[in-house]
C-alpha cells in the first residue's frame, strides 16, 4: 500500500447524541478522503505558501527543566528495502538531530518479506555512527500498521521519551528544517497533544503539468485538515499516547487515532484545539495515476466507514473514562471483535455505505459564501462523480468476511 496516503479521514464528532454525532463523524471523516496539499501552478506556488506560512518562534531545544528531552522517531515500515536508506539519509540531515535532544531512532519492519530491516540496519549504522542515538530495528512477523503502532508505543519506545514523531518511509522532506518546526511547535504550546506535518503533492514540483495533474491538484488543493493527524508525518506527546490502545485491526490508523485524541478515548466531547497542522508544507507524496486514483477511493471508502462503525460502537459505551484499555483487553482476548462488528453492520444490507459516503464533497460546499461555491462547484461534482464507482467497489469490499483485514 501507499503508506504516505491517509489512512482515513478523521474520526470526530463532538456532540452527545450519538445519532447526531454520528452524522457529523461521517462527514469529518471523509474530510480526510483527500490529502491535504496545496495545488495551482508551478513550483511558484509552493514558494509562496512557504512565504506565507508564520513565523514559529520555537522554543529552546532540549531541556524541559529537568535534562534534555528523550524524543523517539519511529518508521513502521513493510517492505520498504528500495527506500528506507534515502529516508535514514534524509533524516541525518535534519536539523533536529543536531539539537540537544536525546534521541531514539526505531524501525519496526511489519511483516516484511523483503530485506527492509536489514538495509535499515545498516543505514542507520552508517548514517548516525557518530551521533548519540539509541538505534532500535525491531521485527515482527504479524502484519498490520495498528498493531505495529501498538507495538511500538507501548513496548519499543523508550520509557522516558517525552515525544514521538512518526513518519513513513517513503516521503521526501521540503527542506531539513522540517522535524525541528514539528517539534518546535508542539512544545511551544503546551495544550497541544499533537501536530501532524502538511503533505504537498509532489506533481506540484512539474514544471509541465498535465490537464490530470491539474484537475488533481485543484480537487484537493481546499482539502486541509487542520485539526486531524496525517500518518505520514506527525509529532505527539507521549503521555497520551500511553493511554491509546489502536484496534487491531484498523484500516486507517490516522483517522481513529485523531478521534481518540481529541476526545481522550471516547470519554468526553471533542475538543480539536489539541492537534494542529503545521501551516508551512513539511513533505512531499506520490501524487496518483488514473488507476490508483480508483483504488486509493476504494481504500478511504472502507477505511472511513469501518472507522466510522467503530467510533460509533465507542461512543455507544459511554465511556467515563479513556477507552484504551478495554480496547487493549478486546484485541488480547477477542482479536476478532473488529470482524464481527462489520458482519454486524452489514448484516440483511445490500448497501452498507451511508449516504454522506458519496456527497461529502458537495457537503463541503456549505458555509463558504456563494462565489467560492460557485467556483469549486464544478470541480466537487466531478470529483463526486468519479466517487462513484470506488464507493461501489467498497461496498463489494464491506460485504466480504475479511474485509477488517482489507487495506
Amino acid at each position: 500500500m501507499d503508506r504516505d496516503e491517509p489512512r482515513s479521514r478523521a474520526c470526530l464528532g463532538a456532540g452527545k447524541k450519538t445519532g447526531a454525532r454520528l452524522g457529523r463523524c461521517y462527514h469529518a471523516l471523509a474530510s480526510r478522503m483527500g490529502r491535504p496539499i496545496i495545488g495551482g501552478g508551478a513550483q511558484s506556488e509552493l514558494q509562496r505558501r512557504l512565504a506565507q506560512a508564520p513565523r514559529l518562534v520555537l522554543p529552546r531545544a532540549g531541556s524541559d527543566g529537568d535534562g534534555p528531552v528523550k524524543i523517539a522517531i519511529c518508521v513502521i515500515a513493510k517492505n520498504e528495502e528500495g527506500t528506507i536508506s534515502a529516508l535514514v539519509s534524509q533524516l541525518a540531515r535534519q536539523t533536529l538531530l543536531s539539537q540537544p535532544y536525546r534521541f531514539q531512532i526505531l524501525v519496526v519492519a511489519n511483516a516484511c518479506s523483503d530485506a527492509t530491516a536489514a538495509v535499515a540496519r545498516a543505514a542507520l549504522l552508517r548514517a548516525f555512527a557518530d551521533r548519540p542515538a539509541d538505534i532500535l530495528v525491531h521485527e515482527t512477523p504479524i502484519g498490520g500498521k495498528a498493531r505495529s503502532w501498538n507495538l511500538a508505543v507501548h513496548e519499543l519506545v523508550a520509557e522516558d521519551a517525552e515525544i514521538i514523531l512518526f513518519l513513513d518511509s517513503d516521503i521526501e522532506f521540503i527542506d531539513d528544517l522540517v522535524l525541528e518546526r514539528l517539534i518546535g511547535t508542539l512544545r511551544a504550546d503546551a495544550a497541544l497533544l499533537a501536530v501532524s506535518g502538511h503533505p504537498v503533492k509532489n506533481i506540484l514540483k512539474k514544471r509541465r503539468k498535465t490537464l490530470i495533474d491539474r484537475f488533481s491538484l485543484i480537487i484537493s488543493r481546499h482539502a486541509l485538515t487542520p485539526h486531524a493527524i496525517n500518518g505520514s508525518l506527525y509529532a505527539a506527546r507521549m503521555e497520551p499516547l500511553r493511554k491509546t490502545w489502536l484496534p487491531v485491526p484498523t484500516p486507517g490508523e490516522d483517522g481513529l487515532l485523531t478521534a481518540m485524541i481529541h476526545t481522550d478515548g471516547f470519554s468526553r466531547p471533542a475538543l480539536h484545539s489539541v492537534i494542529t497542522q503545521i501551516a508551512r508544507p513539511t513533505h512531499y507524496f506520490e501524487a496518483h495515476s488514473v488507476s490508483g486514483f480508483f483504488r486509493h477511493e476504494r481504500r478511504m471508502t472502507v477505511g472511513t466507514v469501518i472507522n466510522g462503525w467503530i467510533c460509533e460502537f465507542m461512543w455507544a459505551a459511554n465511556y467515563k473514562e479513556n477507552a484504551g484499555p478495554f480496547i487493549r483487553d478486546r484485541n488480547e482476548k477477542d482479536p476478532e471483535w473488529i470482524g464481527r462488528l462489520i458482519e454486524s453492520r452489514v448484516a440483511g444490507r445490500r448497501w452498507a455505505l451511508p449516504p454522506r459516503m458519496l456527497t461529502w464533497r458537495l457537503h463541503s460546499l456549505r458555509g463558504i459564501g456563494v462565489m467560492r461555491a460557485v467556483e469549486r462547484a464544478p470541480f466537487s461534482l466531478a470529483a463526486t462523480l468519479l466517487g462513484i464507482w470506488p464507493a461501489i467497489q467498497a461496498n463489494r469490499t464491506l460485504r466480504r468476511k475479511d474485509s477488517a483485514h482489507f487495506w
